[in-house]
């Protein structure tokens, strides 16, 4: 016969299935994954660049303006006929004087209409002791203007611009202060203009400053961020060429953009909360996140489906083939569908009941040979045995031991109705044993009284238990023929019976002195024989007929008796008896 090999218990079929699917879709979510964070990472780098290339152009251009602004006033500053003004001014006639101080003006005119963020452009000129200006026109000093002008450019280092009273100045002078030129930039319009650099982002705002002079013009209502900000830029920019990064600042996250304004020696700086940045990468995330989520329930429905589909038939099945090792078979796997499992349900429903109508038709053979053997043993009356029980009837009879005689009687006729009652297979445990002490009370009269029998009574719990009909008298026989044929006095049986956790053991014991070990191992070994040739002995048969009906465990076991003859235990375990 050949024997298919098994491997040990592993994986079920379905989770091998799901192992693999996820084994192949590792690769392609890792690389999904990887492609999204670069994308991700390339969209997150586009924006800053576009965002840096938009502050970027706003602050070349305002810085090229302000540029200009300086250019013209330098070259103001160097022009021919304000040098020959300061220099010359109180030697020239009234006439002279007077188209001088008209082409300065009409100069200084042309500056402030040159940009819109020029509110007034003027001059001191020290030598005719007058300020010219092209709102304020032509004023003798002292006045408003150069008390306010001149402190301011004699400050020392000269500054890039001065500030004073939120107003902003270009101050330039020559021959030793004796020309100052002044032009007052608009901070309403240069804040205007710093305001379209907020335009690239909806809650940003923008400022000129510097760690030293701190914030100059900012768009900012809320001035808190700035100081913060404008030390960590300071110490970012050291070593770093980076015009973007991300500060954290009270515990709020912020995109700073940083370009020189070199016009004014000042960082033109926008920040915006870093959140806005991120705004669409998150709803990107988000929704990348939602896919990644969806993936893993159509995995676990995946997962889900095979195991209704596959693994639940397969378990099904295998636990119909495990019951079945338990001689289980009334089986039926029903299929509510109609696909291939269908059909092994329908195959193996067939198999289950082919295979307990065959053991059925085996089985009801084996129980009619076993009540086969039953009537025969039933029929097998010891012509002997009968003609010794009467003829010690007789004997009583002729004594005068009418009460003997009448008990004798009484249990030979107990015994004799017994076993030849075609009723019920099973009695009692108390009848089948009161049967058996029946029996030895008989022998014991036609021994002589020279063997004695002892028994102990069953408990009552024991008593309703129900046991196969003769079953204890072929042991006890078997011990009067063999264990005292030597004709032995003082010969001793001992019988015990009790039930417990579902077994019923009946034990029965001799003295006999003819037992030898030999003998022993050998009867030991017919009894433990399963292939049904042994010799139809009593023994035998009681054993047979015991394993058939209850099964493994159940029969009759021999051993050595503490009295030095035969042990005979009988064992019933009757949670084990085939419905």
């Amino acid at each position: 016969m050949k024997l298919l090999a098994t491997g040990t218990k592993g994986w079920f079929v379905y989770q091998k299935v799901v192992v693999v699917f996820i084994a192949f879709m590792i690769p392609l979510v890792a690389m999904n994954i990887w492609v999204n964070y670069k994308e991700m990472a390339f969209t997150k780098k586009t924006i800053t660049d576009s965002a840096v290339a938009g502050a970027s152009f706003y602050a070349n251009q305002l810085d090229k303006e302000l540029y200009f602004i300086r250019s013209q006033q330098l070259q103001f500053v160097n022009d021919k006929d304000l040098q020959k003004l300061s220099f010359q001014g109180s030697t020239l006639d009234e006439y002279a004087l007077f188209e001088l101080i008209n082409q300065t003006k009409d100069r200084l005119s042309a500056i402030q209409y040159s940009s819109e963020l020029i509110i007034d452009a003027g001059v001191y000129v020290k030598e005719i002791g007058k300020t010219i200006s092209s709102i304020g026109g032509i004023s003798d000093t002292p006045n408003d203007e150069s008390e306010f002008i001149v402190p301011l450019a004699g400050l020392t280092p000269k500054p890039s611009f001065y500030q004073k009273d939120d107003r902003l100045f270009f101050i330039e002078s020559e021959n030793n202060s004796g020309i100052i030129s002044y032009i007052e930039i608009s901070t309403s319009r240069l804040r205007e203009a710093l305001r379209q650099i907020t335009t690239l982002y909806q809650e940003s705002e923008v400022f000129l400053g510097s760690k030293t002079l701190g914030h100059v013009l900012s768009t900012a209502k809320d001035q808190n961020v700035i100081i913060p900000l404008l030390a960590q830029l300071e110490e970012g920019n050291k070593g770093n060429a980076n015009p973007s990064r991300v500060i954290d600042i009270a515990g709020a996250s912020y995109f700073v953009l940083t370009c020189p304004v070199g016009s004014l020696n000042l960082s033109l700086v926008m920040y915006v909360d870093h959140n806005e940045i991120t705004r669409p990468l998150r709803q990107y995330s988000f929704w990348f996140y939602a896919l990644f989520v969806i993936a893993i329930v159509v995995l676990l429905l995946y997962s889900y489906s095979l195991n209704i589909m596959i693994h639940r038939p397969l378990s099904k099945l295998t636990k119909a083939f495990q019951m079945m090792e338990t001689d289980n078979l009334n089986l039926v796997i029903e299929s509510k569908t109609r696909d291939e499992f269908h059909y092994l349900f329908h195959s193996f429903n067939r198999m289950a009941f082919r295979l307990k109508r065959s053991i059925e038709e085996n089985y009801e053979h084996k129980i009619a040979i076993q009540q086969s053997e039953l009537k025969q043993l039933q029929s097998q009356i010891n012509p002997h045995f009968l003609y010794n029980s009467f003829f010690n009837i007789y004997m009583m009879c002729k004594v005068g031991d009418s009460d003997g005689a009448a008990e004798l009687s009484q249990k030979l006729g107990s015994y004799y109705q017994y076993i030849t009652r075609n009723g019920a297979d099973e009695m009692p445990l108390y009848k089948e044993y009161q049967h058996a002490l029946d029996y030895c009370e008989i022998q014991c009269i036609r021994f002589s009284n020279r063997i004695r029998y002892e028994h102990e009574e069953i408990p009552d719990y024991a008593k309703a238990v129900t046991v196969p009909r003769l079953i204890i008298q072929p042991i006890v026989e078997n011990v009067f023929e063999h264990a005292f044929e030597d004709g032995m006095m003082n010969g001793i049986l001992s019988m015990t019976a009790d039930y417990q956790e579902g077994v019923v053991r009946i034990r029965v014991e001799d003295n006999g002195r003819l037992l030898t070990d030999e003998t022993l191992q050998s009867l030991q070994e017919q009894l433990r024989d399963e292939s049904g040739q042994q010799e139809k002995t009593g023994l035998m048969n009681v054993n047979n007929r015991l394993q058939l009906k209850y099964g493994a465990g159940s029969g009759l076991f021999v051993s050595r008796s503490q009295h030095g003859g035969l042990r005979a235990e009988l064992m019933i375990r009757t949670q084990n008896e085939r419905k």
